[in-house]
């Protein structure tokens, strides 16, 4: 999905950007606030994020794009960890869909973020792109809804049983190192020695089923997510 985020370069917008990068968005750095709402015409944008530590700023922002017909069903969040209560209460007056104020939590942006998106799609504004959703044989993973199905059966699963399934079918077919696979999953550094992710590929075969089969252990390097369609699949694991 394409999200831009109103704010001149800073930490904290970079930070803001790593985050929604990490999950596949593509995210458009937008310094003048006030070509927001044609920016977010003209990019085709599904989410604007408002990233100003000035709260009339922001204010301005989200009138202006609500105003426009174009850009007036456009989700808007508002992140300033720095907001009062009372300036989040006129950002939501004003037009905005959510507010996020201190304390900042990465993993509850993220899910704001979803959620908002996952809005879009179950209202029909937003036709649900292949960005969002992976699939692999009978495997089938809504990112936005955060589900795995196998046919029209939903598995359970934690978080990072999750995170784990995305980043294998993210890299169909590919040699995954050990340390590569919990940096990414993890955050790990690559020096870190932990039995944490067979116990996570275990579980994870277990739920799938027959399709955990999908997953191959590659010795003394790590592991490989086989595409459905593979001759090898034929062969033991």
């Amino acid at each position: 999905m394409v999200i831009l985020i109103v704010g001149g370069d800073s930490a904290f917008r970079r930070q803001l950007r790593a985050l929604l990068e990490s999950q596949n968005h593509e995210a458009l750095m937008l310094p003048e606030p006030s070509k927001a709402a044609g920016a977010a015409e003209g990019r085709g944008a599904h989410l604007v994020l408002v990233a100003l530590g000035s709260c009339a700023e922001s204010l301005r922002v989200i009138r202006s794009v609500r105003r426009q017909p174009s850009t007036r069903r456009i989700p808007i969040l508002q992140v300033d960890p720095r907001g009062a209560p009372e300036e989040v209460v006129q950002a939501l007056d004003a037009g905005a869909d959510d507010c996020l104020a201190r304390p900042f939590n990465p993993e509850v942006f993220l899910a704001r973020v979803r959620t908002l998106l996952r809005r879009q799609i179950w209202s029909g504004n937003l036709r649900e792109e292949p960005a969002t959703l992976l699939k692999a044989g009978d495997i089938v993973v809504r990112l936005l809804e955060r589900t795995v199905s196998l046919g029209r059966e939903e598995i359970a699963m934690t978080r990072l049983e999750f995170e784990l399934l995305v980043f294998f079918m993210r890299n169909m077919d590919k040699a995954l190192k050990r340390a590569e696979i919990l940096e990414a999953v993890w955050k790990y550094p690559e020096d870190v020695e932990t039995r944490t992710l067979d116990k996570h590929v275990e579980s994870l075969r277990r739920k799938l089923g027959a399709s955990g089969r999908l997953i191959r252990t590659i010795r003394g390097v790590g592991y490989r997510f086989l595409d459905p369609r593979s001759p090898e699949l034929s062969s033991p694991q």
